[in-house]
């Protein structure tokens, strides 16, 4: 079958006037001139990349027949040892029997070594499989194998509807993805687009998914938009998400003219309780809407964390943009970074290597010849270093740990971190406390050490004390507990709702509805969620298995992303009129 098919994609290519051998995933840097819709991730020693399309120059020197070409294989780049850009070994590790695809969704198994993809695209709809999820074991030599991974509870599996350009990250053992958007090019047989609402959860140990009902996701929809783990803060580390777009979930996705995430104005959630919270940045904050750009993060060696973000696109104003930020906590503080080198970029993956540097890989300008144009940087790979704030054009094995660069170091330095206006004492908390590493690793569904009662508190020192009076606190604790339950029930919620003054955010009205959901049930939850297959669930009693990405009407003609094809042109899913090819 494996050799039927490798025929075929040959057969046609060579009808196309370009043979197979002429195509690599990894071509000559004379010959390369785009890599983009990738998605990469640390495991060891390497930089595994996975998916994506790619242009190169042929051996008559010209771009074609296509502008572009689907990659087919997993990539790997050795971070133990230096390299430059324009001469770095790229290894290829073939993924056949599986299906190549672009804008796939990874998780991390840093304890097992192991990737895991979910979602993205078929490139151009070609060749579509059904619903999987791929899992890919590294064997900590640059190298390893993909195979599918069945899921714990396949029953809600079969239910759920695979997309892309969703906000992914891992938190331990989790991996987590909020919104996205499905289309005739992400899942088979599928009818028309739709905005994927809500939040899916995959345990990496159990393999069960979960998908949230409007509790369990601090949006009701968000295309574009990226998310990261920080283990620094909080009793179970955050998770904060930032950009993106929040498109009506009822008819035909028009993402270029939705309300767009500020980044002035942050939302973040505690990964176990869902809890969501918001807080102002101040500084020069990345300007907005923006999506499909790439982020990463540091913790520094005085127990903050900063944040890398890169390039993007305005789906409303139609232009890349062509800048990079640092976001540093737990000041949420901006700094404008000097002006990247490559030109405009989106649809690149970013990655943090070594101890201080950042790896930024592939991208396009899909406002000026997306594929034709070469890429400035050679192979398509750019380097920063964090703590210098210094485009490189070479990756530094031996470079030393990363400390917050001066420009960071001397906000705090003077006392700016005491001039921070905090949304409440409940985010302030957050951030006044930072965790050391390996403070928080619980399963993200069990309860932590930190929240068990009395878990603070050496299990001797509870043995040897008074028992009426252990019991005595207990009681003052649990009323203490109840009436501060009561009187936040009473009062709107600060969590998720960013003031109404900010430009460019929604009034808060509205954002009660985005970032949950209206309250048409018991406790703000809708009595039923209808699955996929058309069943109704008890949301009472499945508040994290009910599907809240659930099959809408289907009964509108197909319509599928933008890309080559022999026929009409397919409608343009994610950006209007950004031009494909």
């Amino acid at each position: 079958m494996v050799f039927t098919q490798i025929t075929v994609t040959a057969f046609v290519l060579l009808a196309l006037g370009q043979s197979a051998q002429a195509l690599s995933d990894v071509p000559l840097p004379s010959k390369f001139v785009r890599r983009s819709v990738a998605k990469a991730a640390v495991l060891g020693n390497y930089v595994y990349v996975d998916g994506g399309e790619i242009s190169q120059f042929g051996d008559d020197g010209k771009i074609g027949p296509r502008t572009s070409n689907q990659v087919n294989s997993t990539l790997s780049i050795d971070i133990s040892q230096s390299w430059k850009t324009d001469s770095v070994t790229i290894r290829t590790i073939p993924k056949a029997p599986l299906p190549p695809k672009q804008n796939v969704h990874l998780w991390t198994d840093t304890v097992e070594g192991a990737l895991y993809s979910w979602g993205g695209k078929f490139f151009l709809g070609q060749n579509m499989t059904k619903t999987e999820l791929y899992k890919f074991t590294a064997d900590g030599k640059g190298g390893g194998s993909w195979a599918v991974q069945s899921p714990g509870n396949p029953s809600l599996f079969n239910g759920l509807i695979p997309g892309e350009f969703s906000a992914v990250t891992t938190v331990n053992d989790t991996g987590y993805l909020i919104g996205g958007i499905a289309s005739g090019w992400t899942q088979l047989s599928r009818a028309r687009n739709q905005v994927l609402p809500g939040m899916l959860a995959y345990n990496m140990k159990t393999h069960i998914w979960q998908n949230g009902t409007v509790g369990f996701s601090p949006f009701n929809t968000l295309i574009g938009a990226e998310a990261s783990y920080l283990p620094t803060f909080g009793p179970n580390g955050l998770v904060l998400v930032l950009g993106g777009y929040s498109p009506r979930v009822d008819g035909e996705p028009n993402i270029n003219a939705s309300p767009s995430q500020d980044f002035r104005n942050l939302t973040f959630f505690n990964p176990l309780t869902k809890t969501t919270y918001w807080q102002t940045t101040t500084g020069e904050a990345p300007p907005s809407p923006r999506g499909r750009f790439c982020i990463t993060g540091f913790r520094n060696t005085a127990g903050g964390y900063e944040l890398f973000l890169f390039g993007g696109v305005n789906l409303r104003d139609k232009f890349t943009y062509h800048d990079a930020y640092i976001l540093s906590l737990p000041g949420f503080v901006w700094t404008k970074l000097s002006e990247p080198p490559a030109g405009p970029r989106a649809e690149q993956t970013c990655v943090a290597v070594g101890k201080r540097q950042v790896l930024s890989i592939g991208g396009t300008n899909p406002y000026l010849a997306q594929w034709t144009d070469p890429d400035p940087a050679p192979n398509g790979l750019l380097v920063f270093d964090m703590t210098a704030m210094a485009w490189r054009d070479s990756y530094d094995a031996n470079a030393a740990a990363y400390e917050a660069p001066d420009a960071v170091q001397s906000w705090y330095s003077k006392g700016s971190l005491d001039s921070v206006e905090w949304s409440s004492e409940d985010v302030k908390r957050l951030f006044a406390v930072v965790n050391e590493p390996g403070d928080f690793d619980p399963a993200p569904n069990q309860p932590s050490a930190g929240e068990k009662e009395g878990a603070s508190t050496p299990v001797g020192a509870i043995a040897g004390g008074v028992v009426g009076g252990v019991a005595a606190l207990v009681i003052v604790l649990a009323i203490v507990w109840y009436v501060r339950r009561r009187n936040n029930k009473k009062q709107q919620p600060e969590h998720g709702i960013p003031p109404p003054e900010l430009p460019n955010t929604q009034p808060s009205t509205e954002l009660k509805y985005a970032y949950g959901g209206p309250p048409t049930g018991e406790a703000g939850i809708p009595d039923h969620h209808e699955l996929a297959g058309g069943a109704a669930v008890d949301s009472k009693a499945a508040s994290y298995t009910a599907s809240n990405q659930h099959e809408l009407e289907t009964s509108h003609a197909r319509q599928e992303l933008p890309g080559w094809n022999s026929g009409a042109a397919p409608v343009e899913l994610y950006g209007g009129e950004v031009p494909r090819r």
